[in-house]
């Protein structure tokens, strides 16, 4: 019976999951599909568009989090996280305030340098080589692996042995910039595969971000596969569920053959690790300020999001509005059903998604463990288009598309995977000898849960539930298919806004989609705080 416990987690992920992809396989068989994809005039150039900014935005955010990570002291953990607690498209959108000819960054050169009257030729937000799209990755991507890397430099087992090794290469005449190349890194990237995995196919089939920041002609692969989902036309659909199979498997077969790259140039690697010691050349003397640039990124995008939202007329080139307004929230105050449909999405699937995988760490066996990371590691490394693709296949043979029903299990689904995979190693690592403790003194097991386990995990509970309501608040591709025009969330609202010339009512709705998570993510952390901690 307790078992049976576990049954959500089996049903919301796992079962979800596989029968989402088994649904893509008759699209796998439409030779006409594929055929009018390869004939469709953007295809080349979207394609090289989507995997030039997928590749690129995670090279550049994994070099850029090596050398912030290599401060000493390195960057905080919760700073990371709370960046990661902005949503992708919020933050596209303020950066898309700070870069366009009119944005604060050119108002800001008028008046201190140039003394333009008029805002400048230059494309900025959705140029040609989109640029702009992977500067806006490479912001949002980079604190989170600097969070992974923060993490595993903190794990007990491996930071002792990290700092033994680190004595042993600088007593050897090692620098800290040798210790770090030759020592650390060697052993925290293995460790970080699924994370880049993530990173990469994110990039290269982002939607969202890519309708406000990415390029128009030809526009990314992405962009044009979900126009074609979106349309009623239904050859125009089989196309755009063709082209989401083909850009799902360029992105599985580069992934790949990176995989095969790395194992073929080992001896060249290694070659390098082992060279003898060279002058030091201190390479990791300035991260400090590369993570203060991140910093003043996010402190600007906010604080731009919120004078935005208040503008009356602002002209060029002024730094502050003419005058201030409340015609934005006034607007979203007459009509709160996506902000009201987003919170409660996010708390019931943040909530339920961590009951069950509670449930699951409670009654099953370490063993089975297996199953659910590997749906996690699918379910968040594959393209979010096939998954989402594959869930609207699922719902439209269950006749639910347009329902509650289908919308919340389009969100649940990815949120359900983060909780696990953030849950699983604090859960599974938690100490036995408490509840041995617990039971020579003749308690019960729901006191044990209730008052010595739960409250010691209450950290890692609440930061899983708090990245669940995060996550949830940013989904839009799976909720926009399984909503079928019914329903109307946060982000389908400000991506909608955000084709519109209405600024202060897109700035409120990135601000709203901002805030939300953030607020959740701090009050989580202090939350989770000691009791005796000041």
């Amino acid at each position: 019976m307790p078992r049976l416990l576990a049954l959500p987690l089996s049903l919301l992920l796992i079962g979800q999951l596989v029968l989402a992809l088994a649904f893509l396989v008759p699209d796998l068989l439409d030779a006409n599909a594929f055929a009018a994809l390869f004939a469709h005039p953007q295809f080349g150039g979207g394609l090289f568009l989507s995997l030039f900014t997928g590749i690129s935005s995670t090279l550049i955010s994994l070099l850029l989090a090596c050398i912030i990570a290599a401060r000493r002291p390195a960057p905080p953990a919760a700073e990371a996280g709370a960046m990661l607690a902005v949503p992708h498209l919020a933050l596209a959108l303020g950066v898309v305030f700070l870069i366009v000819p009119t944005g604060f960054i050119a108002r800001l050169i008028a008046t201190l340098v140039t003394g333009w009257t008029s805002p400048p030729q230059w494309i900025a937000a959705q140029d040609p080589y989109g640029l702009s799209l992977v500067a806006a990755l490479v912001l949002k991507e980079t604190p989170f692996l600097v969070w992974v890397m923060a993490h595993l430099l903190v794990r007990g087992d491996l930071r002792e042995q990290l700092q033994g090794q680190s004595r042993v290469a600088r007593a050897l005449g090692h620098g800290p910039s040798s210790v770090w190349l030759r020592v650390v890194l060697p052993q925290i990237l293995p460790r970080m595969v699924w994370p880049l995995i993530a990173v990469f196919a994110y990039g290269a089939t982002v939607v969202d971000m890519a309708l406000v920041t990415g390029p128009t002609q030809p526009p990314t692969l992405a962009t044009v596969i979900w126009r074609d989902l979106n349309d009623a036309d239904p050859a125009m659909a089989a196309r755009g569920a063709a082209g989401t199979i083909i850009l799902s498997a360029v992105v599985i077969l580069l992934v790949a053959a990176a995989g095969i790259l790395l194992h073929v140039g080992r001896p060249w690697i290694r070659r390098f690790y082992t060279r003898p010691r060279t002058p030091e050349r201190n390479l990791i003397a300035w991260p400090g300020h590369a993570w203060s640039l991140w910093r003043l990124v996010y402190v600007m995008v906010s604080a731009l999001l919120i004078l935005q939202s208040f503008s009356g007329h602002w002209p060029f080139p002024r730094l502050l509005a003419h005058d201030f307004s409340l015609s934005a929230w006034q607007r979203i105050a007459a009509n709160p059903a996506p902000l009201f449909t987003s919170l409660a999405l996010a708390l019931t699937a943040a909530g339920l998604s961590l009951a069950a995988a509670v449930a699951w760490f409670e009654t099953l066996s370490a063993r089975l463990d297996r199953l659910a990371l590997a749906a996690c590691a699918i379910s968040l490394c594959l393209p979010a288009l096939m998954v989402a693709l594959g869930q609207y296949r699922l719902f439209l043979a269950a006749g639910i598309t347009g329902t509650a029903a289908a919308l919340f299990l389009a969100h649940v689904l990815p949120v359900s995977a983060y909780v696990f995979v953030m849950l699983h190693g604090p859960y599974r690592g938690f100490d036995q000898r408490w509840h041995a403790v617990s039971s020579g003194l003749g308690q019960p097991r729901s006191a044990f849960l209730a008052r010595i386990k739960w409250p010691l995990l209450k950290a890692p509970l609440l930061a899983a539930a708090a990245v669940g309501f995060a996550v949830s608040m940013a989904q839009f591709v799976p909720a926009q298919l399984a909503a079928a025009g019914r329903y109307a969330t946060l982000p389908m609202e400000t991506v909608t806004l955000s084709s519109g010339g209405n600024r202060p009512f897109i700035a409120a709705s990135a601000l709203l989609l901002m805030l939300l998570p953030l607020a959740t993510f701090l009050t989580a952390s202090r939350l989770s705080r000691p009791r005796w901690s000041p």
